[in-house]
Formats: C-alpha cells, structure tokens, sequence
C-alpha cells in the first residue's frame, strides 16, 4: 500500500501537457456586451445624428466645433422667434379693410430683427 502512494505521484503528467494549446480550431468568441451599454451606445448614436441634423438646420453649422454650433443653434432660434413675433403684430399686416402697413413701420421691424441678428453674432465672436 505504501507503493501506491509513491507510484500515483510520480505518474502524474506535468502542468498542461495534454492539453491543447491551439485556440485557432475553436469557434470565434463574441462579446457579450450588457444591455446598459448598449442603451448607452444607442443612446450616442442618436445624439450625433440629431446634431449632424441641426448642423444642417443652423447657418455654417458645420464649419465649427459641437459648443459653437449649438450657439450658433440657440442664437438663431432666438431670431427666428423675433421674426415671428414682428411679423405676428397686428400693426404689421392690414386688418380686413383696413390700409396696409406704412414703409417706415416694415423698415422698424425689418430693422429691429437685424439689429438683434447682428447682436447676437457679436456675442458669439
């Protein structure tokens, strides 16, 4: 019995011997990614391609950096709601029989949307 024991141990193999090394032959592994990043990739994803749409949407847009554009975004919707809000005024458009806008009352309000389209360009330079 005291024989056993010595034989047992020195018939083991080596670390590793046997097994095999290639890992060519054995099927390509894929990464499992979690559903967390994935939201998040998707989520980036959407983001660069609603801001390759307001790039597309804002004057030179695509000329500068992601910070200047999105100002470039914010100043021009302010202008355009400035124009809105001039061209909604009941002074702006004649009321039903009523006379038409006088030219000094088009070329004030024509004036004040450029005024504030060049103030906002100064502030962003």
């Amino acid at each position: 019995m005291q024989d056993a024991v010595p034989q047992a141990i020195s018939a083991k193999k080596p670390c590793g011997a046997g097994r095999k090394t290639s890992k060519a032959k054995s099927a390509p592994t894929v990464p499992t990614k979690d559903p967390q990043s994935l939201a998040a990739k998707n989520r980036r994803e959407r983001i660069s391609e609603r801001l390759r749409t307001l790039q597309e949407l804002v004057p030179n847009g695509t000329k500068v950096d992601l910070v200047t554009m999105l100002e470039k975004a914010i100043s021009y919707v302010k202008f355009l709601q400035l124009q809105v809000k001039v061209l909604a005024t009941d002074e702006f458009w004649p009321a039903q029989g009523g006379k038409a806008p006088e030219i000094s009352q088009v070329r004030e309000a024509l004036d004040a949307i450029l005024s504030s389209a060049s103030q906002q360009r100064g502030q962003l330079n």
